[in-house]
C-alpha cells in the first residue's frame, strides 16, 4: 500500500463526511424550530454512517503515519 492510496482514500472519506454532515445540516434547517423537529431515515443514515468513515479516516492517517516511520528507519540504515 502506498500514501497516494491512503490519502485518496482519506479524501474520499472526507467527501462522504461532508456529504453526511450536510445532510444532517439539511434536516436541522428544513423542520425549523427544534421541538417539531422529526427524525427521519436520512438524519439517522447520515448519522450512522458517519462512523465507519471516521474510522476508516483515521486508519488512513495512522497508516500513512506507519509508512513514514518505516521510511526513516529504512534510511538510517541504508545511511
Amino acid at each position: 500500500m502506498t500514501i497516494d492510496n491512503n490519502l485518496n482514500a482519506m479524501i474520499s472519506s472526507e467527501l462522504k463526511l461532508n456529504e453526511m454532515a450536510s445532510n444532517i445540516a439539511q434536516v436541522s434547517n428544513t423542520m425549523g424550530t427544534p421541538e417539531i423537529q422529526e427524525v427521519n431515515t436520512d438524519l439517522i443514515d447520515s448519522i450512522v454512517n458517519q462512523i465507519p468513515e471516521v474510522i476508516s479516516y483515521s486508519a488512513n492517517a495512522n497508516s500513512i503515519k506507519t509508512q513514514n516511520a518505516v521510511s526513516d528507519i529504512l534510511l538510517n540504515i541504508k545511511a
